[in-house]
């Protein structure tokens, strides 16, 4: 009698301890940990396998998406920020010197960083010698603050301020740049980036790079380089020869019909915007799009910022194009996620080695710095990572392992 009870029971014991050894095997860690080592925990197998058998696109797939803002509160709090557009000289590498259009002095302008609900307030004076305005790029604001000359505002002309004042509506990565004259006035520099960050943070990275991308024209430096003041004819030469000016259509009349149907800011009932005089050409003389030089935060390789990293890291990085050009961004050594298109979460992050920035585009991309050197982070368009044709140079950076 005690030999038969003594048989199920234990039976029923050492079911019991497979099943919680099973369960135990399958447990994944829940919420936010620390990012160093996330993958690692997350992804260890009843198998028994390390961190170092397991596929880097393995460790990506397990990495929480970013979360989707469907609604923001007002903070109350106010993000002021004084910009100045000027002309300054600006080195795009070491020994080539352009004459840039700026805010504030820099390439690409001031970031500009705010959180959902905050109230972003920009002061611009303008002190070029032609009317400028911001566009910003990507972000839902009120119609008068959108930076359109004729169509949203007046243009901001020399000597004038200007202030734009808006709510940061979802997290993101956008663009701030010129609307007025806007493919001469970027290509030379006009241009910055913005970010949005949420509210209540989910997803936190070790570490976080941003980049915009721009196109310059740059004259051949032996001649020395003529200043906009001196002659913007000068806009339309790459490699140290002439070429025509490239034009775009007559925008005139555009703009006109856009007075038909927009009341502007400040103006009284019948009053007529002033257009620019026939000499300015507004938006129709622009620089040539034969671009010699190309820039990530208004640098050419190797005067590109590194992304220092360390074993483990889990690191964000945000793209932008400004440029006229298409960009395919591709990372060497490592896979990384598209987790975000122009300010969008995606809710299931693309796992690849490129991504293509056509113009006007932002994305953001994440990966999991786990195989150590030095790695090479560039554009494929292998034109693109050139500086006067010479390689290599223009969108290249590199990925160092730092201890």
């Amino acid at each position: 009698m005690k030999q038969t009870c003594f048989v199920p029971l234990f039976l029923a014991l050492l079911l019991t301890g497979c099943s919680g050894q099973q369960a135990a095997s399958q447990q994944v860690p829940t919420g936010n940990p620390t990012v160093k080592n996330r993958s690692y925990q997350v992804l260890e197998t009843a198998k028994g396998d390390t961190a170092d058998d397991i596929l880097t696109t393995k460790k990506l797939r397990s990495l929480p998406a970013l979360p989707e803002t469907d609604s923001i509160k007002k903070t109350g709090k106010v993000r002021e920020v004084h910009l100045e557009a000027k002309t300054a000289k600006w080195e795009v590498v070491s020994g080539v010197t352009t004459e840039a259009i700026t805010f504030n002095g820099t390439v690409p302008g001031p970031l500009i960083r705010a959180k959902e609900g905050d109230t972003i307030r920009v002061i611009l004076k303008n002190s070029l010698k032609k009317e400028t305005s911001i566009h910003w790029h990507g972000l839902h604001v009120p119609n008068k603050m959108d930076g359109v000359p004729s169509f949203t505002q007046h243009a901001i002309k020399p000597g004038e301020t200007f202030t734009y004042e808006f709510t940061a509506n979802h997290a993101g990565t956008y663009m701030y740049h010129s609307h007025f004259n806007s493919i001469e006035q970027i290509d030379k520099g006009l241009y910055g980036l913005l970010i949005i960050d949420p509210q209540n943070e989910i997803v936190k990275h070790d570490r976080e790079y941003s980049y915009i991308i721009g196109g310059w024209n740059i004259p051949d430096q032996k001649n020395g380089g003529k200043t906009e003041d001196e002659k913007d004819s000068m806009a339309g030469m790459s490699k140290g020869s002439p070429s025509p000016l490239k034009r775009k259509g007559d925008v005139s009349h555009m703009m006109k019909q856009g007075l038909k149907t927009k009341s502007m800011q400040g103006m009284t009932p019948g009053e007529k915007m002033e257009m620019p005089g026939k000499e300015e050409e507004a938006g129709s003389t622009v620089m040539g799009m034969d671009y010699n030089y190309w820039t990530m935060n208004g640098k050419s390789f190797p005067d590109t910022q590194p992304l220092e990293v360390k074993q483990g890291e889990w690191v964000r990085i945000r793209l932008a194009n400004i440029s006229n050009g298409i960009h395919p961004m591709h990372l060497h050594g490592h896979d990384f996620r598209i987790i975000a298109k122009d300010g969008h979460p995606l809710p299931t992050p693309q796992v690849v080695s490129t991504v293509t920035l056509n113009p006007g585009e932002t994305y953001d991309i994440d990966f999991i710095a786990d195989n150590p050197g030095e790695w090479v982070f560039h554009c494929h368009e292998l034109h693109h990572t050139t500086n006067a044709d010479v390689e290599p140079g223009g969108l290249l950076t590199l990925v160092k392992y730092v201890k």
